[in-house]
């Protein structure tokens, strides 16, 4: 059975390494606490919890045109509303409404490993350590996130990796796996940001590579 691997945020789906990558780096000092690798694994959960065509990471979507609510609705246990990355290097707009002085969490880049009968926690690592090593260090990556035009400090974009966790797939989900429970690992690059005050805001995120580039805008209406 081939490898899958799977890559948001850029999300990026693909078999073994099929199509390109998305890169990034991480400021100087940036580290992630135990909390914000819980984060990556609910985050997860939920980014692949409904089945394609109505899935989060597809394309643009406005959550006044189905099933753009369901896109939008980043609730979750945790407290923080989720923002999901996208399938492809294709601009993407997004419009959502978003709770006021709640936190927001999503990710930069990111990638899990899906274990398959046999594989354990450390096939995991061992593949996804090298990786993050890899594209951290790729001189040829450039990324902006910006909120309402002002860059967001690099402090708040921090390196994080889940623990094992079990992550329930739909019918029809969008990574094309048998319906049911899966163990996997993620790990990626993200950003934790301060509930925004009620009003109009933007985020964007901008990456690009000499073989890979991403642009996802949110423009959010918190309330």
């Amino acid at each position: 059975m081939k490898r899958l691997i799977i890559m948001a945020v850029g999300v990026l789906l693909a078999l073994t390494l099929a199509m390109p990558m998305a890169f990034g780096q991480v400021g100087t000092g940036a580290t992630a606490s135990g909390q914000t690798g819980k984060l990556v694994a609910s985050w997860w959960q939920w980014a692949l919890e409904e089945p394609a065509g109505q899935n989060p990471l597809e394309g643009s979507y406005d959550e006044s045109v189905p099933p753009g609510d369901i896109q939008c609705d980043g609730t979750n246990s945790s407290g923080k509303l989720f923002l999901a990355g996208s399938t492809s290097g294709d601009p993407v707009e997004r419009t959502c409404t978003a709770p006021a002085d709640t936190q927001l969490f999503f990710p930069v880049f990111n990638n899990i490993f899906i274990l398959f009968p046999g594989e354990t926690e450390q096939d995991a690592r061992d593949y996804l350590n090298p990786w993050m090593d890899s594209v951290l260090n790729d001189p040829a990556f450039t990324k902006k996130v910006t909120v309402d035009g002002k860059a967001v400090p690099s402090k708040r974009i921090v390196r994080a990796d889940s623990k094992l966790f079990t992550l329930v797939l739909p019918e029809n989900n969008l990574v094309g796996l048998a319906e049911g429970e899966w163990q996997a690992v993620g790990t990626g690059l993200w950003v934790t940001l301060p509930g925004l005050s009620e009003g109009k805001h933007t985020i964007h995120v901008d990456m690009s590579s000499a073989e890979f580039s991403q642009h996802i805008t949110y423009y959010l209406t918190v309330e």
